[in-house]
């Protein structure tokens, strides 16, 4: 994550999305951040804010404002929060970057409190580690260990969330490796939500916890027509 993308479209997409699981399976009472915030490099990403809010009025106001404002800080999550139907926020280290030489340190400074109950959004820059990940550019993603180690310390009753970046190959084929390797690392089954620009990757501590979930994303995902994905013993994307 970056300062610079925030409030654009795909912000809205994850806190909305975010904001309607919270909203609608009783399991989940809190959002937790863990944004991986990495520097500003005066690039043009983050351009696309025109995009239409109108199914989450106070969302699209909040960001725009932000943006009108030049205030582009996800610091200012926190007022926000506050004051959206008293959602429970926990974010995490939300004014610091995320640096690669000091990653361990980073994944292992999470209190295990803000993991229980919750929503919790990994944030990556690009998504998933990939083959050509060195240190000069280990700073945008998320290693299957870390996420392996961090959904071993979430609650039973916690959906854990990773942005994902989608480059220019097919989509199915795609979403169905990084599938295969989360559910390889989590030992859990693993859904997709996409609106092929990005994707969010959702894994539960439960069954009964992922049943609810899938009947939420299947609803939200028809309403937007977005897709959906999940691999269990097999790859079904529907």
């Amino acid at each position: 994550m970056k300062n610079q993308y925030f409030g654009d479209r795909n912000d809205f997409f994850k806190y909305d999305l975010i904001l309607t699981l919270i909203e609608k399976v009783d399991d989940l009472k809190s959002f937790t951040l863990i944004p991986m915030l990495t520097q500003d490099d005066g690039s043009g990403d983050g351009s696309l804010t025109n995009y239409d809010g109108g199914r989450r009025r106070e969302l699209n106001d909040f960001l725009k404002g932000c943006i009108e404002r030049s205030d582009r800080s996800i610091r200012n999550l926190r007022h926000f929060m506050s004051n959206y139907r008293h959602i429970e926020y926990h974010p995490y280290k939300d004014d610091e970057y995320f640096l690669h030489e000091k990653r361990r340190e980073y994944f292992d400074g999470i209190d295990s409190s803000i993991l229980n109950d919750s929503v919790i959004l990994i944030d990556p820059d690009n998504g998933f580690e990939v083959k050509s990940m060195r240190g000069r550019n280990g700073h945008k993603y998320l290693k299957y260990i870390e996420l392996s180690m961090l959904y071993a310390r979430t609650g039973s009753n916690s959906l854990i969330l990773v942005y994902q970046h989608i480059p220019r190959r097919k989509r199915e084929n795609y979403f169905a490796q990084i599938g295969q390797m989360v559910q390889r690392c989590t030992n859990t089954r693993a859904m997709c939500l996409s609106d092929n620009r990005i994707a969010l990757f959702i894994m539960a501590k439960t069954e009964g916890l992922l049943n609810k979930t899938r009947n939420v994303i299947d609803g939200y995902a028809k309403e937007n027509g977005y897709g959906v994905y999940e691999w269990g013993d097999y790859f079904d994307g529907r």
